[in-house]
């Protein structure tokens, strides 16, 4: 009886530890993010790739004036956004670029919401709505094109 006793506490102890809910510790959701594109109103060229601005001119803040994170796709001239995801509604930033050479400046002014979907493992978070009020801007290939 005791050899039972042990064996069951023994077969029991290693199935706790080798409990597996399919998680891995690496697994991490890809953040929510959406891919912009900001061409010239008149002549329809990215203005990264006309040298209206560089990359280095770029700023993304928030509506309490903190940076938002982004990074930009040199290759594609397009810029990746990070925005904050913890409020599902009402969430707006402005995208800032500022060439002091020429003294040409713009602000692009956004909203969006978000959506979550709870997982196994983590929550993930889509942006949603994306609408750049000021601006006539199109959905292209999962690329939202701004014209400034």
């Amino acid at each position: 009886m005791k050899k039972s006793i042990g064996l069951f506490l023994v077969v029991f102890m290693v199935s706790l530890i080798s409990c597996n809910d399919d998680c891995d510790e690496g697994d991490k959701p890809t953040p929510a993010s959406f891919f912009v594109e900001i061409t010239d109103e008149t002549t329809d060229e990215n203005v990264f790739e006309n040298e209206t601005y560089t990359f280095q001119q770029i700023t993304i803040v928030d509506a309490d004036d903190e940076t938002i994170p982004f990074e930009f796709i040199e290759n594609n001239n397009l810029i990746q956004i990070f925005p904050p995801v913890a409020n599902e509604t009402g969430n707006t930033f402005t995208i800032r670029l500022n060439n002091e050479t020429t003294m040409q400046s713009d602000e692009i002014s956004t909203t969006y919401d978000v959506s979550s979907q709870v997982g196994e493992c983590f929550t993930t978070f889509k942006i949603e709505n994306i609408l750049f009020p000021n601006n006539t801007s199109n959905l292209v290939e999962g690329v939202y094109v701004i014209k400034i």
